[in-house]
């Protein structure tokens, strides 16, 4: 008996949900016993879905799921060998001993520039001995994809998954930059003088990484601030989350730990992990993962797994979830939530405002030199135009070494791009609407529940044109 399309799509949904469990149990460190699901889907399976429900629309995300499985577990040897290499990799700055993963996390704690001076040059030699393990990896999917899945290049997959021109969407961020450039850098160059003593072109991505990272910024940050105090922000739209048993937050020990939100089974089951709250770095990051969870808590049930589950693109649930981050340290919610005084909240506003335009422009240079070298045909060659590209762009140094380790899958540095300009229409429209404290009023609880609602049907673009148009 032929199995349909929609049969299809709940099997991948349960091993979605089965691979989705094993992340989160990774990153919690416990061990858990796993249900008999089936987690390897074949080459022939990706045939057959592809034959049943094609590769375009929300039928078109079926086989996609399939392509992802199948990828993955293709994929996991390889990963599996770099991560071995990566976990026993550590940078040595001053007699202190940091792992490769920990790095980022420690430049936005470390204040010594001297310290961070040497951390780049740490980096750089690590990143050029793990390079082989990571463009091996890349390599395999590259092959993979033109000899078994019978896609052209990596940038036609990528089309094809995310069902937008990625050559018009470059178009879009070159535009960006250049029209945000002169403006960045009258904003960045001072405030990196006055934070760092630095100048642009003197500083590295990991100065960049300290002055993004806010910790300077904490000597203003509220002691009485819990994270216990900023769910219960969330009556105010008339969301009591601590009566939403589908939402559960996991705090992790540290200041600094890699915060996530994993959909277990929208939207019934919605993890967040996220570290203490010490800091602005701390609040921005569960603000950021409460857009994603409460875009997910409130989706219809009744959509189907294409709808609600497959991410082909992520750049939706991003704009919501940088919507709550960008309020978070906003002027209505600084003064009216968290009760600093005016000129405190201004300071800590305005810092943010060149931290969001300075990842905003991160995020566009990163796809436009992603799509040059896919376009190019250049992995690991492509380094010295990244190094040139993102310092022109951001205005700090960049070590061409990194450049492999700065790539992110699936172009999701376009999502991250599309998720940082949508949620700033977002927040246009809700200030015209509701008025500038659009946080703190209940009527907004009413509006983004009604976007929420519609969980991952349409694209970013189409939720715009539907719910933003004026």
């Amino acid at each position: 008996m032929q199995t349909s399309c929609a049969e299809w799509a709940d099997r991948l949904l349960s091993i979605t949900r089965y691979v989705r469990r094993r992340d989160l149990s990774l990153q919690l460190g416990t061990k858990t016993s796993w249900d008999a699901v089936p987690v390897n889907v074949s080459l022939d399976d990706v045939k057959r879905v592809k034959a049943l429900c094609g590769t375009t629309g929300i039928s078109g995300r079926v086989y996609h799921q399939a392509a992802d499985h199948f990828l993955r577990t293709r994929l996991e040897p390889f990963q599996a060998m770099l991560g071995t290499w990566m976990n026993g990799s550590r940078a040595e700055v001053l007699g202190e001993k940091i792992p490769f993963n920990d790095i980022i996390t420690w430049c936005q704690d470390t204040q010594d520039n001297h310290a961070r001076e040497i951390l780049s040059h740490e980096a750089g030699s690590l990143c050029r001995f793990l390079a082989p393990f990571s463009h091996l990896t890349w390599k395999v999917l590259l092959t993979l994809l033109e000899e078994e899945l019978d896609y052209p290049d990596y940038i036609s997959y990528c089309e094809c998954k995310k069902g937008v021109s990625l050559k018009k969407a470059r178009d879009t961020a070159r535009g960006f930059l250049s029209g945000s450039r002169d403006v960045y850098l009258q904003r960045m160059g001072p405030l990196l003088g006055k934070i760092t003593g630095l100048k642009l072109g003197q500083a590295t991505r990991f100065d960049a990484i300290y002055l993004l990272g806010l910790r300077y910024m904490d000597a203003y940050f509220p002691g009485e601030v819990t994270i216990e105090r900023m769910l219960a922000f969330f009556k105010t739209w008339d969301i009591h989350i601590d009566n939403r048993p589908e939402l559960t937050i996991h705090i992790l020990d540290k200041p600094g730990s890699q915060s996530s939100c994993i959909p277990l089974d929208i939207p019934g089951d919605v993890r967040i992990l996220v570290g203490p709250l010490k800091g602005w770095l701390d609040l921005e990051s569960l603000f950021h993962e409460m857009g994603h969870a409460l875009s997910f808590v409130f989706t219809d049930p009744e959509h189907s797994p294409a709808e609600k589950d497959f991410f082909q693109s992520a750049a939706l649930t991003e704009a919501f979830a940088f919507l709550l981050q960008k309020m978070c340290v906003s002027r209505p919610f600084l003064q009216g939530v968290l009760d600093l005084d005016a000129d405190t909240a201004a300071t800590v506003s305005d810092i943010h405002a060149t931290k969001w335009l300075a990842l905003t422009r991160r995020y566009a240079a990163k796809f436009v030199i992603e799509m040059e070298n896919f376009r190019l045909g250049r992995l690991r060659k492509g380094q010295e135009f990244y190094a040139e590209i993102m310092e022109r762009e951001t205005g700090f140094r960049y070590d061409p070494e990194t450049y492999l380790f700065d790539l992110m899958p699936d172009f999701y540095s376009l999502d991250y791009f599309q998720g940082y300009i949508g949620a700033g229409k977002m927040w246009d429209y809700l200030c015209e609407k509701l008025g500038e404290g659009w946080p703190l009023r209940s009527e907004t609880g009413q509006l983004l529940k009604k976007w929420w609602e519609e969980g991952n049907r349409m694209g970013l673009s189409s939720f715009m044109q539907k719910h933003l148009s004026r």
